[in-house]
């Protein structure tokens, strides 16, 4: 990844405290190290030896790196690990060791042998603070390069592609007002990722639950409890002609809309909804083996049915066959708020 990109998002990095108090506490360990070794080589009279060694074990350090990384990233396969294992254990000592030894004995006052190779040990320790810092930033800060990458600041103004049709308010038992809401695709466009806003984030929904929305195809269906968080999404697209598009959008529901009763239709091999809904939010009641019991059949964790590229349960709806699935008697719909208990909606087939 592009090194400005990532000093670029560190601005951006979440939980800021965090990585101010791990900053601290790599330059107070680094700080230590120093003032451990300078109270050492200061009453021998050796301060400003050990002071030039460390000029040059900052400069050192990464004429080791490239020589072990640079050989190693010209070759592929098993054999770069190899070249980069052989050269660790070798060429990169001696460079890093040698360095230290030479300067060592050069400066005057000199220092001896064996307080030079023990400086090129402490520095190594030195430099390894802020190398595990490095290592525990950069996933992070990666992920938010690639965020800032993938989504420019300016999408909110962009245009969608899909055509948005109109919100729909209905009134369901138990949940109270629900809305519904599909953005539809025109021909050829692709629709590669969705995210969604979750506080200040914009997260990818790809391969998790994301029960405030479904897609059929590039087609979005958007339904929401009004008691739930209005879902915003930012869409990624490419259109029949190859160009990329980003843009976001947010439904903008009015408490003065007509209501439309929520009512499901049933029929022999399955049922209709009035409209589409996330497959995570809808359980089919079937008639369980005992009289009088039943079974929730969770439609989120079984195989789709329909398009392939679908995980929405659309109207006309047909049941599953086989062995152990039985008359389907009843749907229900979960809705809940992040960190409540879910309150459901239950929907009865008429008995005769």
């Amino acid at each position: 990844m592009n090194i400005s990109a990532l000093f670029e998002a560190m601005p951006y990095l979440p939980n800021a405290s965090d990585w101010v108090r791990l900053l601290a506490v790599v330059v107070a360990l680094v700080a230590l190290g120093l003032w451990l070794e300078y109270r050492y080589f200061h009453p021998r009279g050796k301060a400003g030896g050990w002071a030039v060694v460390r000029w040059v074990s900052l400069l050192v350090a990464p004429v080791v790196v490239l020589a072990v990384l640079g050989p190693a990233r010209a070759v592929s396969g098993p054999m770069s690990l190899a070249v980069f294992y052989g050269l660790l254990f070798t060429l990169g000592p001696l460079i890093w060791v040698g360095a230290h030894l030479g300067v060592g004995r050069l400066v005057r006052p000199g220092l001896s042998g064996g307080e030079c190779v023990a400086l090129s040990v402490s520095g190594l320790v030195l430099l390894a603070v802020p190398g595990w810092a490095v290592f525990q930033v950069m996933g992070p800060l990666q992920a938010v390069a690639r965020h800032r990458a993938d989504n420019p600041p300016g999408a909110a103004a962009n245009p969608l592609a899909h055509a948005v049709q109109p919100l729909r308010r209905f009134e369901a038992p138990v949940v109270g007002a629900v809305w519904a809401q599909s953005l539809l695709a025109p021909e050829g466009l692709r629709l590669e990722r969705v995210d969604e806003r979750v506080g200040e984030r914009w997260e990818d929904t790809a391969g998790r639950d994301h029960p405030a929305y479904c897609s059929h195809g590039a087609d979005l269906h958007l339904m929401w409890a009004a008691r739930e968080p209005t879902p915003h999404l930012r869409l990624h697209w490419v259109d029949g002609h190859g160009q990329r598009g980003v843009a976001e959008h947010r439904p903008q529901p009015l408490p003065t809309d007509t209501p439309i009763p929520f009512e499901v239709g049933f029929r022999p091999d399955g049922f209709d909804l009035p409209a589409p809904v996330p497959r995570s939010r809808v359980f089919v009641v079937f008639d369980g083996e005992t009289e009088g019991s039943f079974t929730h059949f969770p439609l989120g964790g079984s195989a789709r049915v329909g398009a392939v590229e679908s995980d929405c349960v659309l109207p006309g709806y047909r049941r599953p066959t086989g062995a152990g699935y039985r008359e389907v008697v009843g749907v229900a719909l979960a809705f809940r708020r992040p960190g409540a208990a879910p309150w459901n909606t239950e929907f009865a087939r008429p008995r005769p």
